[in-house]
């Protein structure tokens, strides 16, 4: 059910209740002369209030646009028709004349909304959108026009009403202010579903007509309303789908809907007639153990595999003496199997955003790798560095670095080949791999490699890239006479640079100074 749903239910169960209302008044049109225009005001909303139910109950797009049509044929209807039992009310005489000035509108309104597809002066756009397809409409000159002669004549309206009230006492002056609030509340309604089109996706003024009507009703015709209020509540009872159970203070059914009956024959319980029977013996007992003896909320599986909404509330009298309780179950099996497909998918969805998140984190850690040794490529290194010298300066530790490079290594590629120099290469890596972390050992380019050396100074520093120089030179190849050797420069943070730029010069200018110094050695920056 979309969000819009309940208060399109709702506006259903108001168009029930307004249709019986006009039954009921126009039985009475001989009683009274309000009840004619009074009839016809509830057959004008019940035709708007219709036309609003199917066009949020997802009917398809032909639809929607002939809807348009009877939902203003039904505006235009309920504003002349309140004007008229106003009238009627007050006392005015109604000639045909008036009854013929106060027409022209809703005509006028009826031929523009019927070649408004064409001349787009009512409605200046029109969009299907969402799923199922709803009308989103953006007012045009005519729609503004139309409102305003909307609202006059409703004000006008009111006033006849306050006017009136102000000259009587006693019983009809309660019946003005009945009146008054009853015209109220469409107004309110329908400025908020004009000026709030966002918010109110619904247009619920026929809602707020249906107190009006009802309220009328019991102005008009004060004896008819007891019999009114019940037979509209019953009409909307027996036609709701969802299951009634009235029980009483012995937990005997006294009262069930038709939907009620169907639930109890469809769960396989014993048929016939079920008032006058326990409750827990005419339903399923996970229906009744969902009940107990109390009030409340509750989802209960049945074994039929139809799942119910299960809703209790106590009745009380006017000294709050428990006289039996209302239950009220919805199925909701559909609402419910649709969730959990729902949840299945977000499942699904986020198994799948979990498989491409690893995915990304393997094709980056590739990316940033040498596909020769497999070690950490300059990619990602020097802002590795940078973030490493940041916590070094905050913690106050050192932080060295030694950058190697292959002796003569164009010399290997030029005299062996290219083959033997990735041999070289990996075993250069290897060696340089079993001294230091896997994490701080990087292919900086072509021959040359770096070494992060954490938590040494410069002296410890020096020894360490003594080591892995002795570690290199031990690197064999399936060649005869072929000896590797490195040459290594040595940098400390913060002794010979600060930044990932500063410290790597220092390193750089230490190893030109061992090359020059005659290779298979290692130098410490100035």
């Amino acid at each position: 059910m979309t969000s819009t749903g309940p208060l399109v239910l709702l506006l259903a169960v108001a168009v029930a209740v307004t249709a019986a209302t006009g039954v009921l008044t126009f039985r009475r049109r001989r009683d009274t002369p309000a009840a004619l225009p009074l009839t016809v005001a509830l057959a004008s909303v019940t035709l708007w209030g219709l036309a609003v139910v199917l066009l949020n109950s997802g009917v398809p797009r032909p639809w929607l646009d002939a809807l348009v049509l009877p939902q203003f044929l039904g505006i235009g209807a309920t504003v002349l028709s309140l004007r008229l039992f106003v009238d009627a009310v007050s006392g005015r005489t109604t000639t045909a004349r008036r009854v013929l000035a106060l027409t022209v509108e809703p005509v006028l309104l009826v031929v523009v909304v019927a070649l408004d597809p064409q001349l787009h002066w009512f409605h200046a756009t029109v969009e299907h959108v969402g799923d199922p397809e709803r009308r989103v409409v953006t007012a045009g000159p005519l729609f503004w026009v139309h409102t305003a002669y909307s609202y006059m004549v409703v004000l006008s309206a009111a006033s006849t009403v306050h006017r009136l009230r102000r000259q009587t006492r006693g019983l009809l002056r309660r019946q003005a202010t009945t009146m008054l609030v009853a015209i109220a509340a469409p107004f309110a309604a329908n400025l908020g579903v004009v000026f709030l089109g966002d918010v109110v996706e619904v247009d619920v003024t026929p809602l707020a007509f249906t107190v009006t009507g009802v309220l009328f009703a019991y102005a008009v015709l004060q004896q008819d309303l007891l019999r009114l209020v019940p037979v509209a509540r019953s009409l909307v009872v027996e036609t709701v789908t969802d299951a009634v159970f009235v029980v009483d203070a012995r937990e005997r059914v006294v009262d069930v809907n038709p939907a009620g009956t169907a639930l109890v024959r469809r769960e396989g319980r014993p048929g016939g007639e079920v008032i006058g029977r326990a409750f827990a013996g005419s339903v399923e007992p996970a229906l009744a153990r969902a009940v107990g003896d109390g009030d409340g909320d509750a989802v209960v599986a049945l074994r039929g595999g139809t799942h119910l909404d299960v809703r209790t509330r106590w009745i009380r009298d006017d000294r709050g003496r428990v006289l039996g309780r209302v239950v009220v179950a919805r199925d909701v099996t559909e609402q419910l199997g649709a969730a959990r497909a729902l949840e299945r998918a977000n499942a699904r969805l986020r198994e799948q955003v979990a498989t491409i998140e690893h995915l990304r984190a393997e094709l980056a850690e590739e990316a940033a790798r040498d596909p020769l040794t497999g070690l950490r490529n300059r990619r990602r290194f020097v802002d590795d560095l940078a973030d490493r010298l940041t916590a070094a300066a905050a913690t106050g530790q050192p932080l060295s670095l030694v950058l190697l490079d292959v002796d003569h290594f164009k010399a290997v590629n030029d005299t062996h080949g290219h083959a033997i120099g990735d041999e070289v290469l990996v075993a250069v890596a290897r060696a340089l791999s079993a001294h230091a972390r896997a994490e701080d050992v990087v292919r900086y380019g072509g021959e040359e490699f770096v070494v992060l050396l954490p938590h040494l100074d410069a002296a410890a520093a020096h020894r360490r890239a003594e080591e892995l120089r002795a570690a290199c030179a031990r690197v064999r190849v399936e060649v005869e006479d072929l000896r590797v050797t490195v040459s290594a420069g040595v940098a400390t943070a913060p002794d010979h640079g600060s930044t990932p730029d500063e410290l790597l010069l220092a390193a750089d200018r230490a190893l030109y100074e061992a090359k020059g110094g005659g290779r298979d050695r290692v130098a410490l920056a100035d």
